[in-house]
């Protein structure tokens, strides 16, 4: 099914997407499978654009006198899927950011392997251990243990010997 978009509901998607609302809704479902939440060609399921918008409703009720939080314009265009729509395009733009961080290359942010990654990350693993895991990444970063410290960091340095000593002070301190 193709859909026409006039630039108005273009630029009202846009200002939706940048409501904290929307992105804290899209970091709670960036684990669920695409398919759950949206048909084939992209477009958001009628119960998630129905839950969606009675989750963004409720969040602006609650935010109702809070000076920090910027509401959807009043009168701004607004229909049913706008709100599942911008959640959806969150959620890819999170999954877009995890894979090649973690996941090895080529992975696609919408793969189980990305899906699994993020239940991971969210029950606190170390987001460079799952890395190193999956391939993401092989060598271990910058004072992993048994490496040398540079003496121009500051703080104490590894000599050979494997002895520490203080590096002095820099100008000023």
């Amino acid at each position: 099914m193709t859909v026409l978009e006039g630039p108005e509901y273009q630029g009202a998607r846009d200002r939706i997407k940048g409501n904290p609302v929307i992105s804290m809704m899209a970091a709670g479902i960036a684990a669920v499978p695409l398919a759950q939440i949206a048909h084939e060609d992209g477009t958001p399921r009628f119960e998630f654009m129905q839950q969606g918008s009675r989750a963004f409703d409720d969040a602006q009720a609650r935010n109702a006198g809070n000076p920090g939080y910027q509401p959807y314009p009043a009168g701004a265009p607004r229909h049913l899927g706008l709100v599942a729509e911008a959640v959806l395009a969150w959620r890819a733009d999170i999954r877009a950011a995890v894979a090649p961080l973690v996941a090895p290359a080529g992975t696609s942010p919408e793969s189980a392997e990305v899906t699994r990654i993020i239940e991971r990350l969210r029950t606190g693993e170390s987001p460079v251990a799952i890395a190193r895991e999956t391939g993401a990444i092989s060598e271990p970063g910058p004072l992993q243990a048994g490496t040398e410290r540079p003496a121009s960091a500051g703080g104490t340095a590894a000599s050979p010997a494997g002895t520490e000593h203080s590096s002095p002070p820099a100008p000023g301190e």
